[in-house]
């Protein structure tokens, strides 16, 4: 069986609205109810809430940023269950398979630094044996998509059992996107606190705090195609084509101080 699903990532799209708090009390109820890690000049510090941002007499802002996503690759991943009379023989099942996928996958265009297979665990009991066994295609060119799940679709020996299959478009590199949205997400909500400062009459004062956001419920960091590449906390997958990412995405809350204009 195989289903194909969104694997994770943010649902917003481009023009998505940004929103804008000023904190004169205590705190906001709405962002006291978010998580995420604050931000010294792009350096995580985890153990800072969001709502230790508040504090009266500040001004926060939300600065979004997109980029299309550059050098965009997508990730199959093929999630398997073998199965057998013990394990030797499944040593020797998982041996066939994937020296199979391999050369099935080399057909079709693919490199063997492209295709990834999880190390199995066995488990023996009376009635045999099993091992969950995961593989990773890193597919260059979306042509080549059609061409790869037909491969791997068309594999059924008898010890092959609970095919299940997604893909994700992802980044290259997400994590030399990092600088460059950070920093025009930090325009954006600058941009934002002087008008509404101008408009609120008062006087827009230095940065006291800047954090990454997740809802309760939490979105993933974004990591790239290979085990070896970095995970990036501030990054997200924006899906606007489908159930296909198309953007990658920042968003930061930016906390200023502010003051009276006769201060």
């Amino acid at each position: 069986m195989r289903k194909w699903v969104k694997t994770t990532g943010a649902t917003r799209g481009r023009g998505w609205p940004s929103r804008t708090f000023i904190a004169i009390g205590s705190g906001i109820a709405l962002l006291g109810a978010l998580t995420g890690n604050a931000w010294a000049m792009g350096a995580p510090d985890p153990s800072t809430n969001t709502a230790n941002v508040l504090a009266p007499d500040t001004m926060t802002v939300e600065g979004v940023a997109t980029l299309p996503i550059p050098n965009p690759v997508t990730d199959i991943t093929y999630a398997m269950t073998v199965t057998d009379s013990s394990v030797t023989a499944e040593m020797k099942d998982v041996s066939i398979l994937e020296q199979h996928m391999r050369t099935t996958l080399k057909q079709v265009g693919i490199s063997n630094g492209d295709i990834q297979f999880t190390t199995p665990s066995f488990n023996e009991g009376n009635s045999g044996a099993q091992t969950n066994l995961q593989l990773n295609v890193i597919v260059p060119s979306a042509g080549q998509v059609p061409h790869v799940i037909a491969s791997l679709g068309s594999y059924s020996p008898s010890f092959l059992q609970n095919g299940f299959m997604s893909d994700q478009v992802v980044p290259l590199d997400p994590d030399a996107l990092w600088p460059r949205l950070y920093q025009a997400a930090l325009n954006s909500a600058h941009a934002q606190a002087a008008t509404l400062a101008n408009e609120a009459g008062v006087q827009l004062g230095s940065v006291n705090a800047i954090s990454t956001v997740m809802p309760s419920g939490g979105v993933q960091p974004l990591t790239g195609p290979y085990s070896t590449s970095p995970s990036v906390p501030g990054l997200q997958l924006v899906y606007n084509n489908g159930n296909q990412a198309g953007e990658v995405m920042t968003e930061l809350y930016v906390t200023y101080s502010i003051s009276s204009s006769n201060a």
